[in-house]
């Protein structure tokens, strides 16, 4: 299996529930859009410190990738209308910073994920004193040949201040990897994204 194929794989299973059929399963692998990785920053036998827009790739890291079509996530006050008028709110992951060290039998990864979000029409309508929104987003473990090994859902809260329509928003995690002798860490990777419903991924993918 290429690593095209690979990464859809993957991509379908974070995103889809089980109900969906084959053929829309198919459908979804031929329309993703995948991210685009460039090497950037620097290694060394034991630790390395990499930042990129959406994805980080070093010699030793794992690779750390934000997925292209759930990079953000878009709220409406009717999913059925998504239109500028009826926005609440768009969040987007900007960018992610990573530095990892191996010892001996893991991996650890220290992550910063960096968010931005603006209020819609609809939001900025709504916001009396303070608006607090949260919006889910995943981290997922993939193994070498493709398998997830873990995924794990956290609340991404967004606050805004009366008179505030413009938030940035820092979150640092860290992910231990386990590794068997002779597996290299590099081989791993990390995917993030928001959690998002198939209307909002939907409209991720509209065409612009």
């Amino acid at each position: 299996m290429n690593k095209l194929m690979v990464l859809g794989s993957v991509l379908i299973a974070l995103t889809l529930s089980g109900c969906e059929t084959m053929n829309k399963v198919g459908e979804s692998l031929k329309s993703m859009e995948m991210p685009k990785i460039s090497p950037k920053g620097e290694a060394d036998a034991a630790k390395s410190t990499t930042s990129s827009p959406l994805s980080v790739v070093s010699e030793t890291c794992p690779q750390v990738k934000g997925l292209t079509d759930l990079a953000s996530i878009t709220q409406f006050t009717n999913p059925a209308e998504m239109i500028p008028d009826k926005m609440i709110s768009d969040t987007k992951l900007e960018k992610i910073a990573s530095t990892c060290a191996v010892a001996g039998n893991s991996v650890s990864v220290e992550l910063e994920l960096n968010f931005s979000g603006v209020l819609g029409p609809a939001g900025v309508k709504d916001l009396d004193g303070q608006a607090n929104y949260t919006y889910p987003y995943f981290l997922s473990v993939v193994s070498p040949d493709g398998k997830i090994l873990s995924k794990d859902v956290f609340a991404l809260s967004m606050v805004y201040e009366n008179g505030q329509i413009t938030y940035h928003r820092q979150d640092k995690l860290r992910q231990v990897i386990p590794l068997m002798t002779g597996q290299d860490a590099s081989k791993f990777q990390i995917m993030i994204g928001f959690q998002l419903s198939a209307d909002e991924l939907a409209y991720n993918r509209r065409p612009q």
